[in-house]
């Protein structure tokens, strides 16, 4: 490990070179994104996606760094797609934006693999050696393509424009609540005040983020704006709705059959060996943008809606678990089934409140979010065939968030009712983005 120097984010002076071939360095940039390949906007996801999984970032955490890696990537390559709006105005603490019109003509490529160079490097802090040399491997990859083939003023406005796009993405991450939250600490209430009250189940006993609720959102009004509460009423009595639903996820745990335990496995998502379920979506997103070939200006609006959708569905749904505070399956179990005393789900049980699931609120809110970008499509998921399993085809975005949720329950982590509601509310999280971030 080691502290990665800060990349300036400064504006630095280039000296200008004779043009590498004829061009009118004095157009101004033109919206002609449609144009680029979306190749610089797919390779550093994945690139962001390598560093969450291997510096073990949480899933919350990593939601908020691919929405900022996809903010900059839009707002660097927006001044080229005709008819669509900056963020600024319309996410919150999003400010001082540059205007792509003072910089001359622009090359989009250029501009979006500086911006998220520029963001990777600040926005995760400590980074091993091996993603150093990732990003700074793709950053050079870009810039060695553009010379030659550009003038060389083009490449300075491009990378000037690309900078300053991240000065000000970096700007807003900085005052987002999350520096503050850093150093807060937290006690769990205790369930002997309230016998639903979740305790820390797994060996890791420090809770999963409890105050990120009260991060900025980048879309929702407030973070629980779109919360949905428990329809199952807290019971400990043999035959009620509660009890008979911790029935259903022990008896599915205890007789899960392959294709069961394979789900639960393909969605697991844990950090440190996958990139999470939010890095899950930027895979599947990936995935559809290569099959469909989809240009530049498209992956940006793709990215962003989808990340930001991700990002708020993760505020929202950890605001509603650190309210509710609902104990484990496992706990429940232990305690109010005679004979299970020393009973275990079939995957680690996540050091956070049981509901809603996190997994399905995020996978409604990126299934919604896409559906309404592409339609229907059949795609086939390889996010996490690095675990030794097969890739999984799915004939919809809804059908896999639909996966993803009721995997929860497989794994004996998650109650059905924290997965439907959870669903629900990831839907209702993308229709709240819709609303507000008009795009064009």
């Amino acid at each position: 490990m080691r502290l990665l120097s800060r990349v300036s984010l400064a504006i630095i002076a280039f000296a200008f070179l004779p043009s590498c071939k004829k061009q009118d360095s004095n157009q101004s940039t033109v919206p002609d994104a449609e144009n680029y390949s979306s190749k610089v906007a797919v390779e550093w996801m994945q690139a962001f996606r390598s560093g969450v999984q291997s510096e073990g970032v949480n899933s919350p955490q990593a939601s908020r760094i691919y929405a900022y890696a996809a903010i900059g990537l839009y707002q660097s390559v927006m001044p080229g797609m005709a008819g669509y709006k900056s963020l600024e105005g319309q996410v919150s603490g999003l400010n001082n934006l540059p205007q792509a019109n003072s910089f001359g003509k622009l090359d989009y490529t250029v501009s979006a693999n500086e911006a998220l160079y520029q963001i990777y490097a600040n926005i995760f802090g400590t980074l091993q050696t091996e993603n150093v040399a990732i990003m700074e491997n793709l950053h050079k990859k870009y810039v060695d393509d553009a010379t030659g083939k550009l003038a060389q003023d083009v490449i300075t406005n491009s990378t000037n424009f690309g900078k300053m796009v991240a000065a000000a993405v970096i700007d807003r991450a900085n005052n987002d609540n999350f520096a503050a939250t850093r150093t807060l600490t937290y006690e769990p209430p205790t369930n002997t005040l309230n016998a639903s009250y979740w305790t820390p189940t797994s060996s890791v006993t420090s809770p999963t983020e409890p105050y990120w609720g009260s991060l900025k959102c980048f879309a929702l009004s407030s973070s629980n704006a779109c919360n949905i509460p428990s329809s199952v009423p807290f019971s400990t009595v043999p035959g009620t709705p509660f009890f008979m639903q911790a029935y259903e996820l022990l008896n599915t745990v205890n007789n899960i059959s392959p294709a069961q335990r394979d789900i639960t496995l393909w969605w697991s998502d844990e950090a440190g060996a996958t990139s999470t379920s939010a890095g899950h979506w930027v895979s599947i997103a990936g995935i559809v943008a290569t099959q469909k070939n989809i240009d530049l200006g498209k992956a940006a609006e793709m990215y962003v809606l989808l990340n930001m959708s991700l990002a708020d569905a993760f505020i929202s749904s950890w605001d509603a678990k650190y309210k509710l505070n609902l104990l484990r399956p496992v706990s429940y179990i232990r305690t109010y089934f005679p004979g299970y005393y020393n009973w275990n789900s079939s995957i680690s049980t996540p050091p956070s409140p049981e509901y809603p699931s996190g997994h399905a609120v995020s996978s409604g809110a990126a299934a919604d979010m896409l559906t309404k970008i592409f339609g229907d499509v059949v795609f086939t998921d390889n996010a996490n065939v690095s675990l030794g399993l097969a890739p999984h085809t799915y004939n919809s975005f809804t059908e896999a968030a639909n996966e993803a949720g009721i995997s929860g329950l497989y794994g004996g982590v998650q109650y059905r009712d924290a997965i439907v509601n959870g669903l629900t509310q990831g839907k209702e999280v993308s229709k709240a983005l819709s609303t507000k971030i008009q795009l064009r």
